[in-house]
């Protein structure tokens, strides 16, 4: 078992791109959902991205005219998204825990999406992040958070969920449920000279319900705008007030 860090950094992070489809088409439904939900600058223009990956959620926002600083535990992904954005991000590799906000701008939007949430070590992790994050936000500022419930449990061969296949790549991810969290075993199949190759790498998940989430923005002082369920993610939108 490694740490989720880890597990990026040595098995997912190079196929992070492919697993996520096409950049722009992904973009897209990004910037419609955050249009649909009046996600866009008023005041600082400042945004900032917790676990933003490649950039999909960073180059959504730079499209709506956000000044974004993206974070991330990766620096391969972050190089990514310098790519994928033309360098109009700022970056910073770090634990997203433990980001320094700067205090003399105030973000009006802060995101944390994809699975960053559940990727955390404990439940306090989570809450330890939506009140630092309710703390720095400007006035009237956003949090919006995606991430995928499994606190309903999956039972035998449903445990085994095909992630994304391709002519010499096939990633599979076969899940194993805990009281509080869930083991997920990532199995890649790489085609390389005639053979085929199998890599397996494990880390855990939260089983984080969508109440306690609630719970928790309504603890740090926000006001819950908007929840919906999108391809199996769970987001919510709450403000600051």
């Amino acid at each position: 078992m490694v740490t989720a860090k880890n597990h990026y950094e040595n098995h997912l992070s190079e196929l992070y791109g492919w697993m996520s489809g096409d950049f722009t088409e992904r973009v897209n439904q990004t910037l419609s959902y955050f249009i649909k939900n009046n996600i866009k600058p008023s005041s600082t223009h400042f945004a900032i991205d917790l676990g933003s990956g490649h950039g999909i959620q960073s180059a959504a926002l730079t499209e709506l005219g956000f000044n974004v600083t993206a974070v991330d535990q990766s620096e391969k992904l972050l190089n990514e998204l310098k790519q994928n954005t033309a360098n109009k991000v700022k970056t910073v590799n770090g634990d997203i825990t433990d980001y320094g906000y700067p205090g003399e701008i105030k973000p009006e939007l802060i995101i944390c999406m994809g699975d960053t949430l559940i990727h955390l070590t404990s439940s306090s992790d989570v809450n330890r992040l939506i009140r630092i994050a309710a703390e720095n936000l400007a006035e009237s500022g956003k949090l919006v958070l995606s991430y995928r419930d499994l606190t309903a449990e999956l039972k035998g061969v449903s445990r085994f969920i095909p992630v994304k296949s391709g002519e010499n790549r096939i990633l599979t991810c076969f899940l194993e449920y805990g009281e509080k969290k869930v083991t997920v075993n990532d199995i890649l199949h790489v085609y390389r000279e005639g053979n085929w190759e199998m890599k397996i790498s494990s880390y855990q998940k939260l089983r984080l319900p969508i109440k306690e989430v609630t719970e928790m923005l309504i603890s740090a002082g926000l006001k819950l705008n908007h929840t919906e369920k999108i391809g199996g993610m769970d987001h919510l939108t709450a403000q600051k007030n």
